[in-house]
């Protein structure tokens, strides 16, 4: 089962992956009011196929689901969009769970039941986070390059 919903407010896509119904259609009311462009999964295989045809900035997932768990959904996830910003949510918090969360690629792990606005808190940190870096690379990309540049216009001396 799969929903879709744009808005124009933002070019940042949600990947909402959770088994209760619930917590999908309210995450995609309260995330689309925030301009964020929503795509809900209700399993992990089902997001693991959308990650394939379609792309995300951001996953949030439930950690505890019938049939493939978050973890293993984040390894999947992760393997065509390495890049994706993971956010684990669970309602069974565990010192175990969370550093394996983090170990696979997990920015943050989210206590349900969660208070929207600090989910929107740990959203928005992320994407910050990831911009950053972004900009960050870029940089050295282009340090890398002047270096290249420069010592090539030495050599010429």
């Amino acid at each position: 089962m799969m929903s879709n919903q744009t808005d124009t407010m933002s070019s940042e896509k949600i990947l909402v992956v959770d088994d209760e119904i619930f917590v999908r259609e309210l995450l995609l009311e309260f995330l689309s009011m925030q301009g964020y462009e929503v795509i809900l999964a209700d399993s992990g295989e089902i997001a693991v196929q959308l990650m394939h045809t379609q792309t995300a900035d951001v996953v949030l997932l439930d950690l505890k689901m019938t049939g493939m768990d978050g973890i293993e959904t984040l390894k999947q996830i992760k393997k065509s969009a390495p890049g994706i910003i993971a956010i684990i949510m669970t309602g069974y918090p565990t010192i175990e769970s969370s550093i394996e969360a983090l170990r696979h690629g997990a920015c943050d792990y989210v206590i349900k039941p969660f208070k929207l606005n600090e989910l929107k808190s740990s959203i928005e940190n992320a994407l910050k986070e990831h911009k950053f870096e972004s900009e960050v690379d870029k940089l050295k990309g282009r340090i890398t390059e002047l270096e290249t540049e420069l010592k090539e216009v030495s050599d010429l001396r």
